[in-house]
């Protein structure tokens, strides 16, 4: 009597991986960027709760990041201190003066935004992304973002809008 598994049931057990991992890796990538989005949100929050507390401190918000009562993250640093960038290789955010805008570099040619704004009674918050970054709009209607419209900011010009819960 001979021991072992047949072709054919070394050729199922391969293909049932090839369908598990087809469908796994997607989701996967997608909690991925789900997470590093949220933490690009929790670092832009904070930014934007310190540009507020400027703001109402002297009536207009902050030209410049060491305005703030806030330490950059430990890994920041100035990425364009003429634009007013700050950031890591795959993170940067820029400061406006009535909202800040955080982006996320999802590879060489995709990315997608999170703004949010800190005037007083105008706060609000959007995910921003190009139509054609089908990872970006897929994040943000993730999020519950509902289109707006399109943004004109620099980088982003032309960028999809999307309201955020």
């Amino acid at each position: 009597m001979k021991r072992g598994f047949t072709l054919i049931e070394l050729l199922v057990v391969v293909l049932i991986i090839g369908i598990l991992s087809a469908v796994a890796l997607p989701q996967y990538n997608k909690a991925v960027l789900r997470s590093k989005y949220v933490q690009l949100q929790v670092i832009a929050r904070s930014f934007a709760d310190a540009a507020s507390r400027y703001y109402m401190a002297n009536g207009q918000g902050p030209l410049y990041w060491s305005d703030m009562d806030i330490e950059k993250p430990g890994d920041w640093t100035d990425q364009n201190v003429e634009l007013g960038y700050i950031g890591t290789d795959r993170s940067y955010c820029d400061l406006n003066t009535t909202y800040i805008v955080c982006f996320y570099v999802i590879n060489e040619s995709e990315k997608v935004a999170y703004a949010r704004w800190f005037e007083p009674g105008k706060e609000k918050t959007e995910c921003w992304s190009f139509e054609s970054y089908k990872n970006g709009v897929g994040l943000c209607k993730a999020l519950g973002g509902v289109k707006t419209g399109t943004t004109g900011h620099g980088t982003c010009s032309g960028c999809n809008t999307y309201k955020l819960p």
